[in-house]
């Protein structure tokens, strides 16, 4: 099976969809076979990757969702990017989620189409975005990962103070679902010339060491070519493909630091089996 990982934080503007797209597309850049769950109705992934908006006519994640023997593979569309493909979103999902309340697939949907996909052991990945609330799409999003990565802006002291009803979140999904671990806080647009934002790493990093939550080494700059991509409907990868910039070489070292991170997190699962 696919290692499934979350981007979450209940807050908008932390750099959820903006690492989504770009460590997929690091990860695909890597070899390996990627599949986006763009679980966010504003549909911001859906509209970088997809090569042609009208695909999700046909193919998206509310199809899926309806139909009682839906997949995410069937409803899946590649993108310009090898080795990298999504399960498009819209507005229409909003629909879906007022009407999903009273039903089992508020929370267990995405587990219903990921049991009844033949097909999704082809992929090595599958990374799903969420929306900036504690809804269905979050919920259902926790309750099939693996891990969960949150973005946290190193500047927005909002966020920080978001992030405790994030974990009450987390801490209550892994009841259900006892694989689930959070691989690491990201700080995001961080600009390394200002000694407030200096600071206030330091800081923070210190704040989640002392509550020993992992936080990755990888940090993403501020980069103004990041909005340039996504403006373009492109990846970081593709804007940028001899990585020049700081968001390609951020996403790229991300990339790296996720597959390094998950790898041991394996070893040690199969060593504790072992023994």
């Amino acid at each position: 099976m696919p290692k499934i990982i979350t981007i979450g934080n209940n807050k908008g503007g932390v750099g959820k969809t903006t690492t989504v797209i770009n460590l997929a597309a690091g990860l695909a850049n890597l070899k390996k076979k990627i599949l986006v769950i763009d679980g966010d109705p504003q549909a911001n992934t859906t509209i970088t990757l997809l090569p042609d908006i009208e695909m999700r006519e046909h193919s998206n994640l509310v199809m899926a969702l309806e139909d009682e023997n839906g997949t995410f593979t069937q409803n899946s569309c590649p993108t310009n990017t090898e080795n990298l493909f999504v399960v498009p979103n819209s507005i229409k999902c909003m629909e879906w989620e007022a009407k999903s309340y009273t039903s089992i697939d508020s929370v267990l949907g995405f587990a219903r189409l990921i049991n009844n996909d033949e097909n999704i052991e082809q992929f090595d990945y599958i990374v799903i975005d969420t929306p900036p609330n504690i809804g269905p799409m979050l919920r259902n999003a926790l309750m099939i990962s693996d891990y969960v990565i949150c973005p946290i802006p190193v500047a927005d002291q909002y966020a920080l103070d978001g992030f405790s009803t994030f974990l009450n979140v987390l801490y209550q999904a892994k009841k259900q679902n006892k694989r689930l671990l959070l691989l690491g806080v990201l700080l995001t647009k961080f600009d390394g010339r200002s000694l407030t934002f200096k600071h206030n790493r330091e800081k923070i990093r210190k704040f989640f060491l002392t509550k020993k939550i992992p936080v990755f080494n990888s940090e993403i700059r501020v980069n103004i070519d990041l909005d340039r991509a996504h403006s373009n409907r492109k990846t970081i990868f593709e804007y940028d493909p001899k990585g020049r910039k700081s968001g390609h070489q951020d996403y790229a070292a991300l990339a790296r630091e996720v597959l390094d991170l998950i790898e041991k997190d394996n070893n040690l699962f199969q060593r504790n089996k072992k023994s």
